[in-house]
């Protein structure tokens, strides 16, 4: 798991609840049912404005979220400069004996193209209707808790109005009206807590993410094209370490635009 998400998390909860124990009776801020009312409110709006195929992506894709790893650019720059080297020397063909040893399926798949001698546009269009599906799954995590970041206030909010009408139907012991109005806005309280500590932070998190995959994969259809097209191994090395500055070290959390083939 990134050590920032349980340190965030850990952080906000005591200072939000150290400053409730510090604030005397601390019984009243944790109600079951309020808090079953937001999430469970929250999820069904959730099930309601996403597809079932889009809430899979999401199951699948909240794990990789929160083990998720920042590819290692640098690394892919430098067998991107050794499987260069090996086609000048030897042809493009000689890569196929190499394909076998490479993990990443994007390397793979754009490798076994340039050995099947594919146009070098079709390679870049197949890479970039590969790397599209791919993003188009990634960016429904963050739509999806941007979502429920929006439903969980909403849903706070309809605990308290319930939670006021029955205080209102029994107003015959105004002593009582003080502490009725307290457990009326304990939901409100739980749905502002889930969404600016929870889900909008992780909304951030999985956009911030996703644009590091995205230029990652870029990178990789700008690695194949450049052995297609036959570059050498220092020009190769130059023009992805260019493209990197260009493309998205100072620009994270924002997608970076769709490579073009040069």
């Amino acid at each position: 798991m990134e050590k920032a998400i349980p340190v965030g998390l850990g952080l906000g909860l005591v200072l939000i609840f150290g400053a409730i124990f510090m604030g005397g009776d601390y019984g009243v801020f944790f109600d079951v049912a309020s808090i079953a009312l937001v999430l469970g409110g929250t999820l069904a709006g959730l099930i309601v404005a996403h597809s079932f195929p889009e809430l899979k992506d999401v199951l699948a894709g909240t794990k990789e979220f929160m083990f998720y790893s920042s590819p290692n650019n640098e690394d892919t720059i430098e067998q991107f400069v050794d499987l260069a080297g090996t086609a000048r020397r030897e042809g493009l063909l000689a890569l196929d004996r190499r394909v076998r040893e490479i993990e990443d399926p994007l390397i793979r798949m754009g490798l076994e193209m340039a050995v099947d001698g594919i146009d070098v546009d079709e390679i870049s269009d197949m890479l970039r209707v590969r790397i599209g599906t791919v993003m188009r799954k990634l960016q429904v995590i963050p739509k999806f808790y941007n979502t429920a970041a929006t439903f969980c206030p909403a849903f706070g909010m309809i605990g308290t109005l319930i939670g006021l009408i029955q205080m209102m139907q029994n107003l015959t012991d105004p002593s009582a009206i003080g502490a009725g109005m307290a457990v009326a806005m304990i939901t409100t309280f739980y749905g502002a807590l889930f969404a600016n500590l929870v889900f909008l932070p992780f909304a951030t998190k999985s956009k911030s993410q996703a644009a590091e995959i995205q230029l990652s994969k870029e990178l990789v259809m700008a690695g194949v094209l450049g052995i297609v097209r036959g570059d050498s191994p220092t020009v190769l090395s130059q023009r992805l370490e260019l493209y990197l500055i260009e493309k998205g070290e100072g620009k994270k959390g924002e997608p970076a635009p769709m490579a073009k083939a040069a």
